[in-house]
């Protein structure tokens, strides 16, 4: 019995620690089962022949563990073909964007052949940089994704234990169409949050916009003069922001791991409207969100005129996108409370019973 115990505890060793004793414990309840049929069938006492021979039929102990434990991807068969998908459009994307960047630089340069080797092999290096740095943000998302996405319905049928899990007859209202999850805009919500964390945290310069010498408009990074074209105030928020745009990928990995809204859930969407809906508020009482002025504009870019019309325009445009972005919130308010009240578990009908 000391072997048992042996080689529980080795089997138990390559599991997690939450699930691990009670894992054990089914181990070593189904081998005393064996080695007592065994011995009945024998006719004499367990041994240390029949001990070896039980081992050597339950099987390798790492082997073992491993029916326990999901199997393992950094991206799933499932979110394989949209992940391929998206990898070829990322790419494609960042080629078109490094040949228009590479014509612009020869086209603005000195035409000689040392001037046109730099710029052609600074447009491949930054072709490989934008394309490896696009690529390992999808596949740190996707990475996300496919460990929310899964949820271990099975097991393998390891010596007579339970092959799957017990159906419980009330999951069905939870697969009502108004509690389904919509995969593609959860997964889409995802990446495009992701992307505005990383772009307002760590590459705010690219909110600029400039006027270059060969008489074209610019929005980002640029060898010539530029201006910010959002505000210190607009910054000030982007820590509470960046707050509810975290809180929104983790409501949606959760909600990916579910496969439905429950009543926690949608709590959890009302609060974070709430507080959108607040931060909004607060944009829309206070200081300017956009940073262009006159004074800040490339000199002899626009005409007076042009000024005057953007400092009028742009608030404007700001105001509107946020009283829109509240209008948006309060419906998902709406939609969410009615969501829960009329939430009811489906009756069970009994034939032949009315």
């Amino acid at each position: 019995m000391n072997l048992i115990e042996i080689y529980v505890s080795e089997v138990g060793r390559h599991l997690p620690p939450k699930t691990r004793a009670d894992i054990e414990a089914e181990i070593r309840s189904a081998l005393e089962d064996m080695l007592e049929e065994r011995s009945r069938k024998a006719g004499h006492p367990v041994d240390d022949e029949m001990v070896f021979d039980v081992l050597k039929e339950y099987g390798n102990p790492e082997k073992v563990a491993a029916a326990y434990l999901p199997e393992r991807y950094l991206i799933g068969p499932s979110l394989y073909p949209t992940f391929l998908i998206l990898v070829k459009v990322i790419l494609a994307v960042t080629g078109i964007l490094a040949i228009i960047g590479l014509g612009i630089g020869l086209g603005q340069s000195a035409p000689n052949l040392q001037t046109g080797v730099d710029i052609f092999f600074k447009a491949v290096s930054n072709f490989f940089i934008s394309a490896l740095t696009s690529l390992a943000s999808v596949v740190f998302i996707f990475a996300i994704i496919e460990w929310a996405v899964y949820n271990s319905g099975e097991k393998m049928d390891v010596k007579g234990l339970p092959v799957t899990k017990e159906w419980d007859p009330h999951s069905l209202t939870k697969n009502l169409p108004k509690n389904r999850i919509k995969l593609a805009d959860t997964i889409a919500e995802i990446v495009f949050t992701f992307i505005a964390i990383f772009l307002f945290n760590f590459y705010p310069q690219a909110f600029r916009i400039g006027y270059s010498i060969s008489g074209n408009w610019y929005v980002g990074l640029g060898n010539w003069t530029s201006a910010p074209i959002l505000s210190a105030a607009f910054f000030h928020y982007v820590p509470y922001l960046t707050a509810v745009w975290a809180l929104t990928i983790i409501l949606d990995i959760i909600l990916l791991r579910l496969g439905y809204w429950n009543t926690v859930t949608r709590i959890f969407l009302i609060a974070l409207k709430v507080i959108n809906i607040t931060i909004a508020a607060a944009m829309l009482a206070g200081p300017s969100l956009i940073a262009l002025t006159a004074n800040t504009l490339p000199a002899n870019a626009v005409d007076a005129a042009t000024i005057q019309t953007l400092m009028i325009l742009l608030p404007q445009i700001v105001h509107v996108a946020l009283w829109i972005g509240i209008l948006g919130n309060c419906i998902e308010i709406i939609r969410a409370f009615s969501n829960m009240i009329s939430n009811r578990p489906l009756p069970f009908i009994i034939p032949g019973k009315s």
